[in-house]
């Protein structure tokens, strides 16, 4: 097993890399073999394709950064700070994330669409991330008790697309989305902007 996950991980690196190189949509099967140094049929046990192995690896990525995420949330103060910057600190990891930027990039997001998108996944990492935070905070009062939380993330998921794509990386440009977070986000979620977040 330890074996397997090993050189499923090495493929996905080796895959990363060719996309780093070639681009998303000229990285080929043989690329990847190539750059892991296995057989094509190797890459084929494990990833049915190149759609596939993009898919597999934004999710390694964003698993990778999902404790950092969740202990970041857990410090902020109030549910407004926490969800504004939370949001926020997603975007900009985004932003850095050369994969992801590539990814969500004009020119890529039919792609992004139905890789991510469509088949649920960035719902689903939005939903790891967020809805623990979220079901507790609506278990203490701070989030409306209504709140559809698989709906929630979904559409959270959705304008960190959005916003991953097509907004600046500067400070002025977050700035704006910042206050976008602030005036319409939360006060769809929360029912009090200064409760301190529980989720720990």
């Amino acid at each position: 097993m330890g074996a397997s996950n090993d050189q499923r991980s090495a493929i996905l690196s080796a895959a990363e890399e060719c996309f780093a190189r070639y681009g998303l949509a000229k990285t080929t099967m043989e690329d990847v073999a190539r750059a892991a140094s296995v057989s094509r049929a190797t890459v084929y046990r494990y990833f049915a394709d190149r759609d596939s192995l993009v898919a597999e690896s934004v999710i390694r990525r964003a698993r990778a950064n999902m404790a950092a995420a969740r202990a970041q949330l857990a410090r902020y103060p109030t549910i407004e700070q926490a969800l504004v910057e939370g949001i926020c600190a997603d975007i900009r990891r985004g932003h850095l994330d050369p994969l992801v930027h590539r990814l969500v990039s004009p020119d890529e997001m039919t792609l992004s669409t139905r890789l991510l998108i469509d088949t649920g996944r960035a719902a689903e990492l939005t939903r790891e991330l967020w809805e623990p935070f979220l079901a507790e905070a609506r278990a203490a009062g701070a989030v409306r008790a209504d709140l559809d939380l698989r709906l929630a993330c979904e559409w959270l998921s959705e304008l960190e697309i959005l916003y991953i794509s097509q907004s600046g990386r500067d400070a002025a440009a977050l700035d704006r989305v910042r206050a976008k977070i602030r005036a319409f986000v939360v006060p769809a979620l929360v029912t009090d902007p200064n409760a301190a977040p529980v989720y720990r």
